[in-house]
């Protein structure tokens, strides 16, 4: 990940890779595993908006995993705050102070020019990590809008199981499988920015269902037997 300090011009390619292989140094030296599906779905040689779910901080080690290319994801300024992790995420990053306007459209301005350079970018559209019982809270326009100015397709992730192994609030983590599928590209071409809302509650309600059907698989609670 301190390539990109080394390689400006290729450094997203390079950092790239780093994290790739911080994420495989993570699961290998803490027990957790990601069981990743439909990565069939995605072409190396395209970019994409990829919009994940949120529910631990154990999301951010997958999303290496999730891509087959050099890709940005979208933080906020808080994150650059956390020591030695916030000035690499300031490297690595596309980063936004949601309070300032300013700081919005300089951070749609730098995703377009990584989407048209053949970068994708990863984009929580929840905005946050969910902390409710709800398996995936209400989306923000952000992402929807950028793929209809761009063209650029939205790949939606759904990982259930995260928060069960790292809870939201929690420093703590335990061993174990999360799963992930990754879901077709929405295709946006044909669209306008008119139709956030629509395209939004259909994405929406897809990850919604996806994830039901991840947690009654995975993660319904078995029933016991009386002898």
């Amino acid at each position: 990940m301190l390539l990109p300090l080394l390689f400006k011009k290729e450094g997203n390619r390079f950092s790239f890779w780093g994290f790739h292989l911080w994420a495989q140094s993570f699961r290998l030296f803490t027990g957790i595993w990601y069981d990743v599906k439909g990565l069939e779905n995605i072409n190396s040689r395209e970019s994409y908006i990829i919009i994940p779910n949120h529910t631990s901080f154990l999301d951010i080690c997958l999303l290496p995993l999730i891509t087959k290319g050099a890709f940005k994801p979208l933080s906020k300024k808080e994150v650059g705050r956390i020591p030695v992790f916030g000035w690499l995420a300031r490297v690595i990053t596309v980063m936004v102070d949601r309070s300032n306007a300013s700081s919005r459209r300089n951070s749609v301005v730098k995703m377009r020019r990584a989407l048209a350079g053949g970068t994708s970018i990863m984009i929580f559209p929840e905005g946050t990590v969910n902390k409710t019982t709800n398996l995936l809270n209400p989306f923000y326009d952000g992402a929807f809008r950028i793929a209809l100015e761009t063209g650029a397709p939205l790949v939606p992730v759904a990982i259930a199981g995260a928060n069960r192994l790292m809870g939201a609030k929690s420093l703590l983590m335990r061993p174990g499988t999360i799963r992930v599928q990754v879901m077709p590209p929405v295709r946006v071409d044909g669209l306008s920015t008119s139709d956030v809302p629509v395209l939004k509650a259909q994405v929406h309600s897809a990850m919604e269902s996806k994830l039901q059907e991840l947690h009654d698989t995975y993660f319904r609670p078995q029933a016991t037997s009386r002898v």
